[in-house]
Order: structure tokens, then sequence, then C-alpha cells
């Protein structure tokens, strides 16, 4: 390429997810600061993993098809990257997010011919599998599943299996490239997933610098007002279809996002979970966390959740219901106000 200095090596920065770690606020970070991150010399790519749009940082729905036929979108990825590196030089560095890639199966291998030319540095979060189950089932599982405690049981011990989607990565990124972050905000930088992003990607500007997300991205919803549209065709059009969240934050606002110390299932369930986990559990932390005492994960304590009783999530739909006919009634009223007004 145009300028290239021998044995130089482009360097390239994959934030594989996990999903439900923070990857949308990690993402609207990114969108809000392309062109700071530009100074840093830091590109991140538009939707098409190319400079003609406008970058977001999220770039999950083109691995999506990639991944359908990891032949032809390996070299599609390589032709992409290549094109990027002509543009803006080899000095830069090319940052990627899709948090679709961390348990994708067929990933790792779109990166197979990349890796020999280039530094590709991994960046995941993993989260304690009895709360990345939960936030599974509240952001795909409940739109196309009518039995929550039918899809735990199959879920558990194969959803959020880290050691799983590590060593399937590991088979083309070697350990010392990838980076294993923990998705809790006692191990978080400052609390915060961005900050800890941030402080990963080592920057020198300070981070208040960064234009930093107004609202929290992709919420989880109260489970009693999920519990209303569970598995409902007549809602929900896929796993994927965040229609019905969008109206609900649109109507109520952030009235009915969840309260994180609220759980559908007790302590002991928890932990009943996480201990099909164990072996995974202890794999990755003798692989990545060799100097961390005690578990992997902060253990699960009977006073951090809280289990609402059936007449409480009983009367918060209701409420629910009544909080949506009268947002929808008073937007009317609203819209013809401002019909009245703009006539008059």
């Amino acid at each position: 390429s145009r300028g290239r200095s021998v044995g130089a090596r482009r360097k390239i920065i994959l934030h594989i997810g996990a999903s439900k770690t923070g990857s949308s606020a990690i993402q609207r970070f990114l969108d809000l600061n392309v062109d700071a991150l530009r100074r840093e010399n830091i590109v991140v790519p538009d939707n098409d993993l190319a400079l003609t749009g406008r970058a977001c940082g999220n770039h999950v729905r083109i691995f999506r098809a990639w991944t359908e036929n990891p032949v032809e979108g390996r070299e599609a990825l390589e032709a992409a990257m290549q094109a990027i590196f002509e543009s803006v030089g080899d000095a830069a560095t090319i940052l990627l997010s899709a948090e679709n890639l961390a348990a994708q199966k067929v990933a790792p291998s779109l990166f197979e011919g990349l890796v020999k030319n280039h530094d590709v540095a991994v960046i995941l979060y993993i989260r304690r599998q009895d709360e990345f189950i939960l936030s599974a089932w509240q952001q795909w599982a409940v739109k196309v599943q009518h039995d929550f405690l039918a899809w735990l049981i199959a879920a558990t011990g194969s959803l959020g299996d880290w050691k799983t989607h590590l060593t399937n990565w590991e088979r083309v990124i070697p350990r010392e490239q990838i980076t294993v972050r923990i998705f809790d905000r006692t191990r978080l930088e400052n609390g915060d997933v961005i900050a800890d992003f941030f402080k990963v990607l080592g920057l020198s500007t300070p981070f208040e610098a960064f234009a930093y997300p107004e609202k929290e991205a992709n919420p989880s919803f109260d489970d009693a007002v999920m519990d209303l549209v569970g598995g409902n065709k007549a809602v929900f059009k896929d796993a994927h279809d965040n229609r019905f969240q969008e109206f609900i934050r649109d109507v109520t606002g952030d009235r009915y996002i969840k309260n994180s110390r609220e759980s559908m299932l007790t302590a002991a369930q928890r932990l009943a979970i996480v201990n099909k986990y164990a072996a995974s559990n202890l794999w990755v932390q003798k692989a990545y966390f060799k100097d961390q005492a005690g578990t992997l994960f902060a253990p699960i304590r009977e006073r951090d959740y809280v289990r609402p009783e059936q007449r409480t999530m009983l009367r918060r739909q209701l409420g629910f219901i009544v909080a949506i006919v009268f947002g929808l009634y008073r937007g009317r009223r609203d819209a013809e106000k401002r019909r009245r007004d703009r006539r008059s």
C-alpha cells in the first residue's frame, strides 16, 4: 500500500461484546466521538465498514451477513480493511464493534487472513451467568417464548459459557491479544463500562474531553410489563424486534425501566445457575485473571435481590396499561393543540 514502511503492521481493535454487557453504551459513545477518536488516530468505520457513510459505532448488521457466508465474508472484510488503510494511512487504528461476534462460532474465521499481517486486538466483556441469562431473556427470548422456566432450563449451561467463546477465538487470535473485562460496576473503571472501555483503549486525551451519552442505551424493562406481551407474535416480529420497547419509552419515559435489584429468581436459583458454569469460570479465571483471589465473579448474596409478590406484579401491569392509554390520549391531545396553534 501507499507509503507503508517495511515490517510495519497495521492495527485493528475488535470489540466483540458480549451482548448485554454494555455494548450499546460503548457504541453510542463511539458514535458521539467519531471525530475526537479520529484525532487520536482511531478510525471508526460506518455501518458498511467503509468511510462513505455516517459512522455509528455499531457493525452488528454487516458481520451478521458475513458470518452467514464466512468464505465470502472473510474476503469482504479484508477488502474493507485494505480500503480504509489506503485512505487513512497505515499509522491509524481501525476500531470495530459488534456484540454478536462473541458467541458466533464462525466469527473468528473471518479474521484468519487479517491476523497474518495485522495486529488484531480483541476486547470482550463477560458477565456472571445468572445476570447474563436474565438479560438475554429480556432482550430476545421473551419476544418469541411463552414459558420462561422452560427456556431457562434449556439455556442454562450453554448461554454465557465464556470458556467456549474464548477458546473459539483463541484458535485465531493469540491469548495475549485478547482483553477480557468483567461487566460488574464494582470491577469497572469508575463503575462505568464506557470509562472502562476508554481505559482499555489507552488514549492520551482525558476521558472528560469526550462526549458522553445522555441516556442509558438499550435498558431492560420491568418484568411485569414484559410478561404482558411475552411470545406475542402480534407485538414482536422476531427476537430482534425492539419496537415495543421503543414504544414504552416514547409513551412513559423511564418509568418502567427495570430496577436492578428486582429479580425473577431467588438467590438460591441464581446460585444453581452459576454452579453449572463452575468449571468454565475457573478456566477463564486461570487464563485471564491469574492474580485474582476468590471466584471469577462476585458471590451471590440474598440481600442483593428482591422478588416482587404476584399481586405487586399485577398492580404494576394494570398501572402500565393505564399509563399507556393516558399517554396515548395526552399525545393525541397535544398534537391537536399544536395543529390548532399553527392554524391560528
